[in-house]
């Protein structure tokens, strides 16, 4: 079992969005299956703290891409 904390950035046009979360992975063995879980902990856009919108009207949309991100920088130890 391994966690770990990071922050996903994208940076467009006329915004930019930081996304603190903490990836936790179990890669498995022969008798349990691999699983993950991701936690968006805070969202930012320009700066200004927008974590309770995101929760509330965002999530769907940016989940995905965060939990992507998190999956692809995962530190191998």
């Amino acid at each position: 079992m391994s966690k770990y904390s990071g922050t996903y950035v994208r940076e467009e046009e006329t915004y930019t969005i930081h996304i603190d979360y903490s990836y936790y992975w179990d890669n498995g063995d022969y008798y349990q299956p691999p699983e993950d879980d991701l936690t968006i902990k805070a969202v930012w856009l320009n700066g200004q703290d927008i974590t309770d919108f995101f929760w509330d009207y965002v999530i769907d949309s940016v989940h995905e891409d965060v939990k992507e991100y998190a999956v692809e920088n995962k530190p191998w130890y």
